[in-house]
């Protein structure tokens, strides 16, 4: 290749689209950005489907969200959000994104 040479990339448009896709995904995502609320919805659902105790599941439907929404802190990072519940000596931190998707970190 000469100085004055520019390069064409045979694969434009195809690299165009990666990025509209990418950006779609990134915008979906931002836009689905988990809150504290949703979180403590999922934490307390979560614990009444675990439950087998009718009187425990009528506990946490009274009272958990309450618990969990006063033992919770988040991390909002645009895309995901990172939720941290601090119950006594144990931390339990999840990565939440999509409204719906909520992961255990270790």
């Amino acid at each position: 290749m000469r100085n004055g040479d520019v390069y064409k990339s045979s694969g434009r448009q195809g690299n165009y689209k990666f990025w509209i896709i990418i950006g779609f995904i990134l915008v979906l995502l931002a836009i689905t950005n988990p809150s504290k609320d949703d979180f403590v919805k999922w934490v307390v659902n979560s614990s009444i489907e675990e439950s087998s105790n009718e009187w425990v599941n009528a506990g946490i439907s009274l009272l958990g969200g309450p618990v969990i929404n006063g033992v919770t802190t988040q991390q909002d990072l645009v895309f995901v959000s990172i939720f941290k519940m601090e119950l006594g000596l144990e931390t339990t931190s999840v990565v939440g994104f999509g409204k719906r998707f909520f992961i255990r970190l270790p």
